[in-house]
């Protein structure tokens, strides 16, 4: 029980700092002075999930056929009366 109360507690305090981008910013700035490990370590984790997620949309877009790197575009040919193609 205690765990969960100290769980809740932590995500209280996280999300009070994130409403405020200056809260945010401070906080930043303290645990960097205090003790940089910390902070490289949430970079490193933050770099992490941002190349995860960019990965994985660049995959789905790939495979589900919707993105294409080149794309082809033919000019629409009007057949002439003759029997040929008129351009």
């Amino acid at each position: 029980m205690t765990a969960v109360i100290l769980v809740l507690a932590v995500l209280a305090v996280a999300g009070w700092l994130c409403l405020s981008p200056v809260r945010l910013a401070v906080a930043g700035a303290v645990l960097l002075i205090t003790h940089p490990v910390p902070t490289v370590a949430l970079t490193a984790v933050a770099a992490l999930g941002v190349t995860v997620a960019g990965v994985r949309l660049v995959y789905r877009s790939l495979s589900e056929g919707g993105w294409y790197l080149v794309t082809v575009q033919r000019p629409a040919y009007a057949t002439s009366r003759a029997g040929g193609i008129a351009s």
